[in-house]
């Protein structure tokens, strides 16, 4: 019976290897100090043969042994070996572990031991097998297994092995195994090795729709080698874009470090395509992406990453979820030291793909020299060097060529911290930037830039506190914080122009700089009572502020350069109630004048949680910059009907086009072992088409996070997040 106990822990692992290490961690042999502990046997009947030393209890056994209960019918336990025979709804109990039998050999001081179909619930996991055999120390195996999160006599869906080997912290190997759905086997695999740290659905099937792909299949199927190596393997249908295949590898070599290695490939619109896009050719589409990290040394670190596509939009187009809109692949060396008062870092920023404008950096040397305290007085000192050797390919223009420059720069920063009054924090400071150019644009070689540059950062705070209580709001004293701040700062116009030299980056572009920063700070906070005591809250936190640049050398600021003051930054966050949230960003250019309104950019949101059923998230973007204005509004709501029924709307309308851009209706349906979630995805193109998508998602209540679904393929934007086009 013992035995059975311990098949059925190992099939959990088939599907969750952290629970199956967790479970497994407590049917290990104890500490000697436990073996030496007496089993005590209460029954309607106990009888002790002290000749034999054989204990013998009938009727509502229970034998109490460490964390372990034990009941059955009838027990017969050998004092010397501590090995009882249990028969009789046995049952084995421990913290969120529960072994049912009617026959099982078990030895207490190591907790193992013959079982003979057997039950095993482990948390929200049941599994049942015909028999198991512990044959060595670490090594388990379990026949005829079968495993399930769903609790029904004839579960929705398990897992059945002929045979599952189980080595103790290692890995498990599994014999022939099937997937059922009900009666039904879905899949077969005759062999697989998992590692039992690790934890994931072996395959993932995906069905769905979408306009430009057309009815599609996407499935993955999870591989191991040993612990060190995993994977998945890829092949996806798509009825207008053909068949896409890829594998991928996670890697640790140890001391070598850690890493991952993909690739995916798709021969669009060709072979099994059923019906391309209209006016679309096929083409080969694909990417590869390596990325490496390894420590060096105990504060230095080594990456690289290297990404090679088949164009600009592949990543997005098939695996969106993983990237933002603007992403370009990236591919660099680096090695960064991370010390107590500076870090260095050696970069190799380089080109692989040819379609894309690209500043290389073939290498770039930097050092940065944190902020620190002089001898322990009131003066910091902080310092940046960087050695770079640039060059700057074109993907536009094929014959102009690279533009090269190799650069030195060092910037020295010297400050001094002072409180005066008592309450007015002053920092002023003083710069001072030598920077060498191998040549401008003009070609001339050896140019050497100065600049200087000072300021001051002023701050204060006054406060002042309320003794306000109102259990209804959960206000406990209000605390209203004012801190405004003054930074002013003065960069001398640069000893050479910029103008004249290859722009690469910002330290190329600097020029002259006047410009004081004035900004203003309110809150409004209180203590808020929460089961461990009181909680700080910002109630209101409202931000004002802007900048007056007082000379432009360009004249670009009003009539004959006069000074003028900026755009105004609003930022509001307000959390009135625990259940409320609200922020609003907006920006104000009051110079302008042909414009139908001050405000520049705009950004509104407003959370709302219901109670645990509803919630309601709604966000508004404003942006014009002189051009075509945008203005947008979200809404996402999620409500949950029953333990059963739960329902989520995403929508997106555009106020000036007056066209609703994108619609999302999902429904959420407890299958019982199973999560559902089935969803509708409504796209209003610019060109004036609709373009439609469908997709459904399961989980396994018990790995809720691993989907047996669409989750790497598809991202929805947030509400409030959205872009403007």
């Amino acid at each position: 019976m013992a035995r059975k106990l311990l098949t059925f822990f190992f099939l959990v692992m088939l599907v969750s290897n952290n629970s199956f290490g967790q479970v497994l961690s407590q049917f290990l042999p104890k500490e000697k100090s436990e073996k030496t502990q007496p089993i005590i046997v209460n029954g309607d009947t106990v009888n002790y043969s002290q000749q034999d030393k054989i204990i013998v209890g009938q009727g509502n056994v229970s034998v109490k042994y460490g964390e372990i209960t034990l009941t059955c019918d009838k027990i017969t336990v050998d004092t010397t070996t501590k090995i009882g025979y249990c028969e009789g709804s046995v049952k084995i109990t421990r913290p969120g572990q529960e072994l049912t039998g009617e026959k099982i050999e078990y030895n207490f001081p190591e907790e193992t031991g013959k079982i003979d179909k057997g039950e095993l619930k482990v948390d929200s996991m049941y599994s049942s097998a015909g028999t198991s055999e512990k044959d060595s120390k670490d090594h388990y195996i379990l026949s005829n297994a079968s495993l399930s999160t769903c609790d029904h006599d004839m579960p929705h869906y398990r897992i059945v092995a002929k045979e599952i080997q189980v080595f103790v912290n290692d890995k498990v190997i599994a014999k022939h195994v099937f997937f059922y759905i009900g009666n039904v086997p879905v899949f077969y695999i005759p062999y697989y090795v998992m590692p039992i740290k690790q934890s994931r659905n072996v395959i993932d099937v995906v069905p769905g729709y979408k306009d430009n792909w057309g009815y599609y299949l996407l499935g993955s199927y999870r591989y191991y080698i040993g612990e060190k190596i995993r994977g998945d393997i890829r092949l996806d249908y798509r009825t207008k874009r053909g068949l896409g295949y890829g594998a991928d590898a996670h890697y640790d070599a140890d001391k070598l470090g850690k890493g991952m290695i993909r690739y995916y490939y798709t021969h669009e619109n060709g072979g099994l395509a059923i019906a391309p896009p209209e006016g679309e050719k096929k083409k080969s589409r694909y990417r590869f992406e390596y990325r490496h990290k390894i420590d060096l040394a105990e504060d230095t670190v080594g990456l690289v990453e290297l990404n090679k596509v088949s164009d600009a939009d592949v990543v997005k187009d098939y695996f969106d979820i993983e990237v933002d809109d603007g992403w370009t692949p990236e591919n660099y060396l680096s090695i960064i030291t991370n010390k107590e008062n500076y870090s260095t870092n050696i970069t190799m920023d380089f080109r692989l793909n040819d379609f894309l404008t690209k500043v290389e950096r073939l290498p770039e040397i930097t050092m940065d020299v944190y902020n620190q305290s002089l001898w322990g007085t009131r003066f910091y000192y902080t310092n940046q060097i960087s050695l770079s050797n640039f060059r700057k390919t074109y993907a536009s223009d094929l014959h102009r060529g690279a533009d090269k420059n190799v650069r030195f720069d060092t910037y020295n920063k010297l400050s001094y911290v002072a409180k005066l009054f008592n309450f007015l924090n002053v920092t002023p400071y003083l710069g001072m930037r030598y920077t060498y150019f191998a040549q401008n644009i003009s070609g001339k070689r050896n140019d050497f830039r100065q600049i200087y540059e000072y300021g001051v950062n002023v701050e204060t705070k006054f406060f002042r506190t309320f003794d306000v209580e109102s259990e209804k709001f959960n206000i406990h004293k209000l605390r209203h914080v004012i801190t405004p701040r003054i930074n002013y700062f003065y960069r001398q116009e640069p000893t050479v122009d910029k103008e004249t030299l290859i722009q690469f980056d910002a330290i190329d572009a600097m020029d002259y700089s006047n410009v004081i920063t004035l900004e203003l700070e309110n809150k409004l906070q209180t203590k808020r009572k929460r089961d461990n005591g009181y909680e700080n809250v910002d109630l209101i936190r409202l931000i004002i502020g802007t900048n007056y640049t007082f000379y432009s050398k360009d004249d670009t600021l009003g009539e004959e350069g006069r000074g003028e003051f900026g755009d105004v930054d609003f930022n509001l966050e307000l959390r009135p109630f625990d259940w409320m949230f609200a922020k609003s960003d907006i920006t104000f250019d009051f110079s302008r004048e042909k414009v139908s309104s001050p405000i520049k950019y705009a950004v509104n949101d407003l959370i709302c949680n219901f109670g645990k059923n509803w919630n309601v998230g709604i966000g508004y973007i404003y942006e014009n910059n002189g051009g075509d204005p945008a203005s947008q509004f979200t809404l996402q709501s999620t409500y949950k009907l029953n333990n059963v029924w739960s329902f989520r709307v995403y929508e997106r309308f555009d106020v000036y086009e007056n066209r609703w851009q994108e619609q999302e209706y999902t429904v959420f349906k407890d299958l019982h072992c199973w999560l559902g979630e089935f969803c509708l995805n409504i796209q209003e193109k610019d060109e004036g088409t609709t373009e439609y998508a469908f997709w459904a998602v399961f989980r396994l209540k018990a790995f809720p996070e691993l989907p047996f679904g669409f989750s790497r393929t598809y991202k929805r934007p947030s509400p409030g997040d959205m872009a403007v086009s």
